[in-house]
């Protein structure tokens, strides 16, 4: 089953268009930082280079590295302007290439050109506004980044690009599942509301995620507490903090791209012994269970944005539930030690 993943053509502001095309012609994806040939080396010691260079966007570029490298013939690849719309789409046709500055950036700095590459047979080169694109209720690619996700397969929208018919499976599985839930209707529709006030303040955000709370069933004052230390909103069960929240205004929130953010949010549940975390800007939420595993990527239980909701993600909201998330068993903890193991 082919995977997925969106590319930015570029990082130079207002230089998107120009860069696109300069993937169109040259048929290729391309992503910058090193100017060193990695061919033969295997995604670990590409992460320990990585580190011994000091970016000051360390994370993102190793996260761009593993997805890059895990691309595989057959692979499909669109490179997106922001969550605008996308330039293409087209699928990979080589392995992983390198040529010195092969992909002319936009940068007036030809040492931030990019020299990692895979050859792409672009199928899609017509610009697709994201209206266009996405339906009702479906997740967008992730606006910002190098990368976006690394899906598993062609998410529903790019299987309709490229022509494929839903099976009745799907058919029957999408009309028998809500997009989203009558409880959050009116919450999605106060996100909205601040997403059109350019004036609002950060506050503001804190009530949006307090909202949200009292919907899954945490009681304001008693179990929803402000600025405990440093923590921007610490959700209590009895006497023990169960779920810390960070807290942001940039509507752009994304834990791959917002490192500092959430490294800062560990900071302090490791202090205070708090096993779950919520990186949040009110819309946008990355949750975090601390007991699955050694990094960000395996205690990620999920993310979802309110105002973008898809089938999968009311699972998800689910478990964030009061009277689920106080309910852990022992054996799903055993589970998740276990994990850290393998």
């Amino acid at each position: 089953m082919p995977k997925f993943l969106t590319i930015s053509p570029t990082h130079v502001l207002g230089k998107k268009p120009f860069a696109w095309n300069n993937f169109y012609k040259g048929h290729y994806v391309a992503i910058g930082w090193m100017d060193i040939d990695l061919t033969g080396w295997d995604i670990e010691k590409i992460i320990s280079y990585i580190k011994e260079q000091n970016f000051p966007n360390e994370d993102s570029a190793i996260s761009s590295f593993k997805k890059f490298i895990a691309l595989e013939i057959g692979d499909f690849v669109a490179a997106n302007n922001v969550n605008y719309g996308l330039f293409g789409v087209g699928k990979v046709i080589s392995d992983y290439k390198f040529k010195l500055h092969i992909h002319d950036s936009g940068d007036e700095n030809i040492n931030h050109h990019y020299s990692h590459y895979r050859e792409v047979d672009w199928l899609i080169t017509e610009y697709l506004p994201r209206e266009k694109i996405l339906r009702h209720g479906e997740k967008p690619w992730p606006p910002y980044g190098t990368t976006g996700t690394l899906e598993p397969e062609l998410p529903d929208y790019i299987k309709r690009l490229l022509g494929e018919k839903p099976s009745e499976e799907e058919i029957q599985e999408d009309n028998s599942k809500p997009i989203t839930s009558n409880f959050l209707a009116q919450l999605i529709e106060h996100v909205n509301e601040l997403r059109r006030d350019p004036a609002h303040q950060e506050r503001a955000h804190e009530s949006l995620v307090e909202d949200f709370l009292v919907l899954l069933g945490y009681q304001k004052h008693s179990d929803i507490k402000y600025r405990q230390s440093r923590i921007d909103i610490t959700v209590w069960d009895n006497e023990n903090p169960l779920l810390l929240l960070e807290v942001k205004r940039e509507w752009n929130l994304n834990w791959e791209t917002h490192a500092s953010e959430l490294k800062q949010a560990y900071g302090y549940s490791y202090d205070k012994g708090i096993r779950y975390i919520l990186l949040t800007n009110g819309d946008y939420y990355a949750f975090f269970d601390r007991v699955k595993g050694l990094s960000y990527e395996k205690n990620l239980v999920g993310e979802f944005q309110l105002s973008s909701l898809q089938m999968d993600d009311i699972q998800l909201i689910n478990k964030l539930k009061k009277e689920n998330l106080t309910k852990t068993s022992v054996s799903e903890i055993l589970k998740n030690i276990s994990e850290i193991f393998e």
